[in-house]
This record gives C-alpha cells, structure tokens and sequence, in this order.
C-alpha cells in the first residue's frame, strides 16, 4: 500500500478475506482527504460477486512509520469508530476496519458502502445540460433529507450519555446521492470532527474539506460547529436550485467591499486570505474566500433570484453569515424545509425518481458529452433510460404563485473543483 508505482494493483488482486467472502481490487478511485487511497473492491462470495463497496486504505510500511501514514491511519481508525455511532438511513454505512496484505504491501481498509444513483454534482450538470433546474419540491425534498441526516449526528452521545460534537465539515454536492430508488445519503464523515475519546486533534489552518462549501467561520480559522455544517448545505442547494454560487464574486464591485467592512471584518479577510496564500490553492478559490468574508443578505437575496418567496426566506436564514442568525439546529431546518414541501402538495422519494428519468430524457443528445463514468467513480449509475413513452404522468405537485423556473443564463456559475 506503500505509493509510487510498485503500488498499482492488478484486477481481481485480493485485498483481504473475511470469511469465505474474498474482497477483490476493481478499481482506483484516487486519494481522500486524510492522505488514504480510495478504491473499488467486490465482495466474493462462493455463490459469486455481490456488488461493490469503497476500501479507504491506509499503509502500514516496515520499520519507522512517516508520521503522515500515522495521522492516516489514525484518522481512518476514528472514521471507522465514529461510524458505530451514525446509524441512520440517509448515512452510508461503514461495515469495518481490515488488515490487508497482499504481497509485500500492507495497509489497514475502511470498509464501506457504495451508494448507488447520482450524485447532487452529477444532477446539477445534468440539468445545466438540458437547460432547465429541478422543482424546488425536488430541492426541498433533497434538503430535508441531508438535514435528517444531520439531525442525527449533530445528536449522536457516547455510551455514557456524553454528547459527541460530531461536526461533517465536508457537506458538498459530491458527498451528498440521490439513490435509483429516490433515497437521499450523505456519503462521508471522514473529515468529521467530534469529541469521541482518543480522537486525532485537527492541526491544518484551513477547513479539511472542500474549501468553496465552507461556511465564513470556519474559512476564517474559527471553530465550527454543527450550525457550520447547515451553511455548507445551503450553498449546495442554493446552487443545485439556481447554479449561482454565493461565493461567486463577480457581481461583488471592488470598490464596494471597504465599505462593508469593520476593523474586525478586515482582519478576518486577511487571516483567511494569508491561509489561502500559504495553501498554495488556485486564484478562484482566493476570490471565493474573500467573498464569504464581505457577502450580505442582499447578495443571497441576489442569488436566489427566481425562487419562490417562501423558499428564498429559508436562505436568507441559513446563509447568514453569522452563526447565531441561522437556524440553530438540523432539526429545526429539517421541520422547515418539510413544512414548505408540504406546502406545495404530496412528494416523496419516488417523484423525485420521476425527475430524475424525466431530466435524463429531456437533455437528449446533450446527454452523451457528459461522462457519466468519471463523474461517478467509473461506476454508471443505475437509473433507467428511457424513451419518451416511458415517462410516467401522473400528477405533479403544484407549484407556488411565485414560483418561476430557473433556468442556466448568465448568473449561473458553477466554480470549478480541478
């Protein structure tokens, strides 16, 4: 498990045994956060493969272990522990930790779920393709879902009743998948930070996870906390609703910044900027970090542009830039994004399906420039295609008075992750 090139593995290398079930090397899908490799293995049984699952792999080298295979290993110890305590059905589970040897290679293995269906990154560039979003039933519906999810880990407590701080961090269209059956999953929690006992302390400067979902404090080296993680959720929808992002700094005039700011505010800008600076990251996300620290109510308002009212009043909310002004748990936004869905009428995991096949169909040939093996893993997901026929019509919920689709135009902008 060691890198460089005596580290590629062949298909079907056996990379550890658990019984008479073999998991076997499919493919390599790159590196995670924490340093470990992330690959694809099937599970074989003597009856023959039963799926697919995600190894996380750290390597255990001979003699002296280089202090980052230490932090990733240990990192991947706690993602597996902190796992016990995330049971719930809109979490990808994380089935174990395994001693792998295959050669002279060695590493440990987290064991997880492979969620099938597509990503939120997926969907949103689908529907840029064919020219047109999904319902905002379909954006509250998703919402709600992921904040369920958090809801639970937010809450989770130790044996002793202790509560266990668990913060994401790492809340992104990436981590987030409609399965083909309609059900939403938050994927990862293996930047999650937590007080769970004999936990890694976080060292880096920066947020470990993907820096354009970040909410402000955590850009700007503060503690973040579960209310953190509702900030990241509402710049994925907010995008997935209107393809704007609000870090976005193009309709930001540079000579409007100084005046917003205070004498605090500038020295939370220069922080933020001077971390960026000494990360080395690419100029967008520079601009991207300078935004979250000057943005206000109106530039959300701004970004909203087209969604319903009651719908953009839920942003305002849970894209305040302060803490204390969002919604102060994942369960209070969960109970505000399932009141508004109610209010437009009956929706549930299997119109969201609908959707899905219809936006499929709808982006025609636009459909075949989109890679859909690299955008998810390699693995296409197991959506229907269809023909024109087999769109289903039955009713769809109602839309509100003022609500408006959104379309791809001018405003929308999705920054780039490479």
């Amino acid at each position: 498990m060691s890198s460089g090139a005596d580290s590629r593995l062949a298909g079907g290398t056996v990379l550890f045994c658990q019984g008479d079930t073999t998991y076997e090397f499919f493919q390599e899908l790159g590196i995670g956060r924490n340093g470990e490799r992330v690959l694809f293995a099937r599970p074989r049984t003597p009856s023959g493969y039963k799926g697919k699952v995600i190894v996380k792999c750290a390597p255990l080298p001979e003699g002296a272990v280089p202090e980052k295979f230490q932090r990733a290993r240990a990192r991947l110890e706690e993602e597996v522990r902190l796992a016990q305590f995330l049971q719930h059905p809109n979490i990808a589970r994380v089935h174990g930790l395994f001693e792998m040897k295959f050669g002279e290679a060695r590493g440990l293995g987290a064991v997880m779920e492979c969620v099938e269906g597509f990503s939120l990154n997926t969907l949103l560039t689908i529907a840029q393709m064919r020219g047109r979003y999904f319902s905002e039933a379909f954006v509250l519906y998703v919402g709600a879902e992921v904040a369920a999810a958090l809801a639970h880990a937010h809450t989770r407590t130790d044996d002793a009743g202790n509560s266990l701080g668990i913060v994401n961090r790492d809340i992104n269209p990436g981590c987030i998948r409609l399965r083909p059956n309609g059900g939403v999953v938050l994927t990862d929690f293996g930047v999650a930070c937590s007080q769970l006992q004999g936990r890694l302390a976080t060292t880096l400067p920066r947020p470990p996870g993907e820096v354009i979902y970040a909410s402000p404090e955590a850009l700007a080296g503060e503690v973040a906390d579960a209310r953190s993680d509702l900030f990241s959720l509402g710049l994925v929808l907010l995008e997935f609703a209107t393809g704007r992002h609000l870090y976005y700094p193009g309709n930001l005039k540079e000579e409007d910044e100084a005046p917003q700011l205070s004498r605090e505010q500038s020295h939370r800008v220069l922080a933020a900027l001077a971390t960026t600076m000494d990360m080395h990251l690419p100029p967008f996300v520079e601009d991207a970090v300078q935004r979250a620290m000057v943005f206000t109510g109106k530039d959300v308002k701004e970004a909203a542009f087209g969604l319903s009212t009651p719908l953009r009043s839920v942003f305002l909310r849970l894209l305040c830039r302060e803490p204390v002004s969002r919604y102060p748990t994942a369960g209070a936004l969960e109970l505000e994004l399932r009141g508004q869905l109610a209010r437009l009428g009956p929706y549930s995991a299997a119109y969201a399906v609908k959707e899905v096949e219809t936006a499929l169909f709808e982006g025609g040939e636009a459909m075949e420039e989109l890679n859909l093996l690299e955008d998810e893993g390699g693995i296409v997901p197991a959506f229907p295609s269809l023909s024109q026929d087999a769109i289903r019509t039955e009713p769809r919920p109602l839309r509100s008075a003022d609500e408006t689709t959104t379309e791809p135009g001018p405003g929308a902008l999705r920054l780039s992750r490479h």
